[in-house]
């Protein structure tokens, strides 16, 4: 999913086909593809309609090794980046601005939305989806269903990936406390992964695990709630009783010209009008707290922020700091 480079060239962007002239521009950096798309309708035009001097450039090549090396060698070209939960840790802080929070307002966050260096663009999941053509009226209800192929049979879906959320799941099939799963027992979570290691089929890209479930190549799977609603057709439904929260976070780059047109920018695409609107468009849910109840109809009832009591918040500074660790283990038990 990427879209096509645009010109960074200062005070000009392309919109609708056109040039317009500006007094300064920012370049914001996103992913590209439907995602982009989304956020051009509900925040960056929003924000250029509002803020007549600055315009917003548009990049699709975001990378954390990339953001990296530019400020290494101080050849910063981007001012706004969207970035995964592995990255914009205070660990990270050689490499990014503080958030400026006498210009974005902290409080409007959801829980564990707003850190020191990356505010939430939006909170997404891995949620437990399944083939309801499978099981009829019989649902799963839970991680601990998801590993129970006596009653639940069939193939699982699991996301080939250390940090996907499987290990949590584990643990809470086994009967861990949500409040003690960190620090991870590895050990534990990759026994109880034991129980379903041949019935699992693992994928490594969204378009992957939707056609695991869509075609009935597995029966259930954990799968990023995107993916999850686009098999709705096919049969594919949801179950929300657990799930695990991955997020889409705002970071500006160490050494950027544009600070504080910068945190204007995030300020605005973090408020509840521009966050509901996004809700039109992806199946993501609004990082400001003020916008979770007027989420427009179009995937209300799955959205991620629909079901913050069930969210499974993951610790992505015991990642951050243990993650190569665990994922070498992880690929020595795929080997086993």
């Amino acid at each position: 999913m990427r879209r096509t480079l645009l010109s960074a060239a200062v005070g000009l962007t392309i919109i609708s086909g056109g040039v317009a002239a500006a007094d300064s521009s920012i370049t914001v950096s996103s992913y590209g593809g439907g995602y982009q798309e989304a956020q051009t309708k509900a925040y960056f035009d929003p924000f250029m309609a509002a803020h007549p001097d600055i315009k917003i450039v548009q990049d699709s090549s975001t990378s954390n090794a990339k953001l990296k090396a530019m400020v290494e060698t101080g050849t910063v070209t981007l001012d706004v980046m969207v970035s995964d939960d592995s990255f914009g840790l205070d660990s990270d802080a050689e490499w990014l601005e503080p958030i400026d929070y006498s210009i974005i307002d902290r409080s409007k966050f959801i829980e564990g939305a707003a850190g020191t260096y990356r505010v939430a663009a939006d909170i997404e999941g891995t949620v437990l989806a399944y083939n309801a053509k499978e099981y009829g009226d019989q649902a799963p209800n839970g991680f601990a269903d998801f590993f129970d192929t006596k009653k639940f049979p069939g193939m699982r879906a699991v996301w080939k990936y250390a940090a996907s959320g499987i290990f949590e799941a584990a643990l809470l099939a086994d009967g861990v406390k949500p409040e003690d799963l960190y620090p991870i027992d590895v050990e534990r979570a990759l026994k109880k992964l034991d129980t379903i290691k041949d019935e699992i089929v693992w994928w490594e890209t969204g378009a992957q695990s939707e056609q695991l479930l869509s075609s009935g190549e597995a029966s259930m799977g954990l799968v990023w709630v995107s993916r999850a609603l686009s098999g709705a057709e096919k049969g594919i439904k949801i179950d929300w009783t657990n799930w695990t929260s991955q997020t889409g976070y705002w970071i500006v780059p160490k050494g950027t010209k544009n600070k504080e047109a910068a945190m204007k920018a995030i300020n605005f695409f973090t408020e509840p009008a521009q966050q509901i609107a996004f809700t039109a468009y992806m199946p993501y849910g609004p990082s400001n707290k003020h916008a979770v109840d007027g989420v427009l109809d179009t995937f209300k009832g799955n959205l991620p922020t629909d079901h913050l009591g069930n969210r499974v918040l993951m610790d992505a500074n015991w990642w951050a700091q243990n993650g190569s660790k665990v994922d070498l283990r992880f690929q020595e038990w795929l080997l086993q």
